[in-house]
């Protein structure tokens, strides 16, 4: 998809001679327009569900909760918590398990009382965890390993790769890393791409041009 993309993106630069990105200039912009199209798919998923709770989404091939939850769950991941520490690429926690059993998360401000507590104390059986930082602290303290992490890893970098022919860039698939996000976004990373390109070539009508479309897409999702 990422040589699709560019592609249509330089055809609608030069389409009026606006001007010309570099393949790291298209890097950057591709991995600025994944992350925001990443991101948001949270809130629409928000939406999503309070719009299906109030009966204003219809449910079978019109599911848009399933379909957005599809596009979230391509970036999910688990394995075995390190030490600890929190794997590099995580966004989003969804939950940890020890023996298969869950690891609750507490508040911070609360963990003191509840480890303290004769009533509440927590137990191999009934562990709590809080996040500090970039590491959790589990309790009781003598789990340390065998924890299971279910998360929502970020997505990896675009990268349109390539080798120079006759001092021109020509795509290398071997060298290239796709976009991860679904297929369907390819449009919106065009429109988001373009609009990116727009402000660095200092071309206005590009700008403006992609900023109205978003705008249109915006009120038809919220029709």
């Amino acid at each position: 998809m990422i040589n699709s993309v560019r592609n249509t993106v330089l055809f609608l630069l030069n389409k009026d001679n606006r001007g010309f990105i570099t393949p790291s200039e298209f890097d950057y912009f591709a991995k600025q327009a994944q992350l925001e199209i990443f991101e948001e798919l949270f809130d629409d998923y928000n939406r999503a569900v309070s719009a299906q709770n109030r009966r204003k989404k219809s449910l079978g091939y019109g599911d848009s909760v399933s379909h957005i939850q599809n596009d979230i769950d391509i970036f999910s991941k688990s394995g075995t918590l390190s030490n600890l520490t929190l794997p590099v690429d995580l966004y989003k926690l969804i939950n940890l398990t020890y023996s298969s059993r869950p690891i609750q998360e507490v508040p911070v401000h609360k963990y003191d009382m509840l480890v303290n507590s004769n009533y509440t104390a927590p137990t191999v059986t009934h562990p709590i965890y809080i996040r500090r930082g970039s590491a959790v602290i589990v309790n009781p303290t003598s789990i340390t390993s065998d924890i299971t992490i279910n998360y929502i890893r970020r997505p990896v970098d675009p990268h349109w790769g390539y080798v120079t022919i006759s001092g021109d860039p020509v795509y290398n698939a071997d060298s290239s890393t796709d976009f991860e996000v679904s297929q369907a976004y390819e449009p919106e990373l065009v429109i988001r791409i373009c609009k990116y390109a727009g402000l660095s070539i200092r071309e206005a009508d590009v700008v403006q041009a992609t900023t109205a479309i978003e705008n249109m897409e915006f009120q038809k999702e919220n029709l």
